[in-house]
């Protein structure tokens, strides 16, 4: 009897593919409202390219292409985060009792219990047991808590500069404060990080029995 065939890992909401990748020029424009008159934006920027005070990074939301497995798409991502979606399926991640699961790995720089914000969105309890069998990290060691609130505390960010005509990077993925304005004025934000309230630790979902294969 032939073996039966391991499951096709998913590709998870958040996700970014490779033709999702959008360029477009970035520079500094007179704004008498920032810090330094100044702040950073793209050539032909739209309202809808600012939130909580800094630009945002274009990502395109059609998953042409191979799904880039170690990227975020930057839209999806802070939908999930605002909404209260499941990173895995992108739906709503609330249990019936209104409160919302999320599922770590075993680090505590990644634990938003120690460090009190996060930029990982929550995980449904429908995905968590394919999440754990498929990232080796989670596989080492995972822990799952329930947040009764998630509110917006910063972004996570490259941080630039103007240098000699050009716009050059001094910072990747630097997490700023909602607060922290004049480096929100230089920063092109992917990432929408949370504080999560009322923190409670819960059951730790089992793996699936069957081996889920990992992206290359």
């Amino acid at each position: 009897m032939t073996a039966a065939a391991p499951p096709r890992l998913r590709v998870p909401y958040i996700t970014a593919y490779s033709e999702e990748a959008l360029s477009h020029p970035l520079m500094f424009v007179p704004d008498p409202g920032a810090t330094d008159g100044r702040r950073l934006s793209y050539a032909d920027a739209v309202r809808e390219d600012f939130q909580f005070g800094v630009l945002w990074a274009r990502h395109g939301l059609h998953r042409g292409g191979r799904p880039e497995w170690k990227m975020v798409n930057s839209i999806r991502q802070r939908r999930c985060m605002m909404h209260l979606l499941c990173q895995v399926c992108g739906r709503s991640a609330a249990e019936p009792n209104g409160r919302i699961p999320w599922l770590v790995a075993d680090d505590l720089d990644d634990d938003p219990a120690v460090k009190g914000y996060t930029n990982a969105p929550p995980t449904c309890a429908a995905c968590a047991p394919e999440s754990v069998a498929a990232c080796p990290r989670l596989r080492q060691g995972a822990t799952v808590y329930t947040a009764g609130r998630a509110e917006p505390y910063g972004v996570l960010a490259n941080v630039l500069r103007p240098s000699r005509g050009k716009i050059i990077t001094v910072e990747r993925h630097r997490v700023i404060p909602l607060d922290a304005f004049h480096l929100l004025e230089y920063a092109l934000a992917v990432q929408l990080v949370v504080t999560l309230d009322d923190l409670q630790p819960a059951s730790l979902p089992s793996a699936r029995s069957e081996e889920v294969p990992s992206p290359e």
